[in-house]
């Protein structure tokens, strides 16, 4: 299993691989780093320019020491183009999508803060994911509120969706 390094955006708590800070798609602005998410929104709301503080320019210090399990499968936060980063990878799973069985076969799991705008673009994922996705067919979904622990321990609205 790959081993990536990640930070925390400090606007919605969403996870960057340092590819996204690679591509700078992911910067500092106003000395908080921000997602790519976070920083279309930054960008939109300040016509567009990239001008940050000083501290846009500064790299990001890893742990070299720490491993943080980044396999597609986990609960993975919000921000960037995609949940985990990139694609919802199905070779992993070997059970095959039966769409007719009455049971579900797979679940998925999505989280997101409290507030507008992350549940917002919660839904907005879980509907890019199911519109990418035709061969999936809902099943059940559960939802709970929980605590997520990050910089700071914050409750997360919990949804799995069985498929």
């Amino acid at each position: 299993m790959a081993v990536e390094k990640t930070s925390i955006c400090e606007q919605c708590g969403a996870t960057i691989y340092h590819e996204h800070i690679d591509a700078g798609i992911a910067r500092y602005e106003g000395g908080k780093l921000l997602c790519p998410h976070c920083v279309e929104e930054y960008d939109s709301t300040h016509d567009g320019s990239a001008g940050g503080a000083d501290e846009a320019l500064d790299p990001i210090a890893f742990d070299e020491n720490s491993e943080i399990d980044s396999s597609e499968s986990r609960i993975q936060a919000f921000g960037g183009v995609t949940m985990g980063g990139g694609k919802w990878d199905e070779s992993a799973f070997m059970r095959p999508l039966d769409s007719g069985a009455r049971g579900a076969s797979r679940c998925r799991t999505f989280h997101s803060k409290l507030n507008d705008g992350a549940i917002d673009f919660m839904t907005t994922q879980v509907n890019d994911w199911l519109d990418a996705n035709k061969n999936i067919t809902i099943k059940f979904a559960n939802s709970t509120i929980g605590v997520f622990e990050g910089k700071h321990p914050e409750p997360n609205l919990i949804v799995t969706l069985f498929y």
